[in-house]
């Protein structure tokens, strides 16, 4: 629970100055290179987020953090993630699901180095907790309640929440106790199954209207 308090204590320091102090890296100049071709299947694929106060999809972001999105659908697809608990609530700011390495892996495998997202870390953003040195800890996943742009340029973000919003803020509202230092669900909220499927195409999604 540690790097939990760590996560509090950056939400009561918003207006901190970036962890690293370091401006965007140097990319040249030239033609952008093609994406790789999982980056470019993976564009086809959501994240459904089942928990038991209701149902949340994830659009996967993989042209903005290509390896933490691969990393999150292979542990997603072993079933890493079923059964972790919504550690943290900070209403109106964010929720912290597990505390711990994900499940279901090899020693060392769920390391994963920074990666660094165009995107901000708004309402409905979903990102990887930080490692003390720094790393992702894709074990430990982070939802935006509301905007938490200081958090920018510090922790990958990989995904969005699409639909079930309104759940997570759901969740955002239960009531909470003190836990470590950190308010922590009085009931458990529970990450019953994350689901990696295709996305409808638009012809299919036509097709369901009445």
């Amino acid at each position: 629970m540690r790097r939990v308090a760590g996560v509090a204590g950056l939400l009561l320091a918003a207006a901190a100055a970036d962890v690293w102090g370091a401006g965007f890296p140097f990319r040249g100049f030239g033609p952008a290179r093609e994406p790789h071709p999982a980056t470019v299947a993976l564009r086809e694929y959501q994240a459904v987020v089942r928990t038991n106060l209701g149902e949340m999809t994830l659009d996967l972001e993989p042209d903005s953090a290509p390896n933490a999105v691969r990393l999150f659908v292979r542990l997603a697809q072993r079933g890493a993630y079923d059964g972790l608990r919504v550690r943290c609530v900070f209403k109106d700011k964010m929720l912290v699901v597990g505390d711990a390495p994900a499940k279901g892996k090899a020693e060392g495998e769920e390391a994963l180095a920074y990666e660094e997202s165009p995107m901000s870390a708004s309402a409905g953003a979903v990102l990887f907790d930080r490692l003390p040195d720094g790393g992702n800890c894709p074990g430990r996943i982070l939802i935006m309640l509301g905007d938490q742009s200081h958090l920018d340029r510090s922790f990958t973000r990989f995904a969005e929440v699409e639909k079930g919003l309104d759940v997570a803020k759901r969740i955002g509202g239960v009531a909470t106790r003190a836990s470590d230092g950190s308010p922590a669900p009085i009931e458990d909220v529970v990450i019953e199954q994350i689901l990696v499927t295709k996305k409808a195409k638009p012809e299919q999604k036509e097709s369901k209207k009445p």
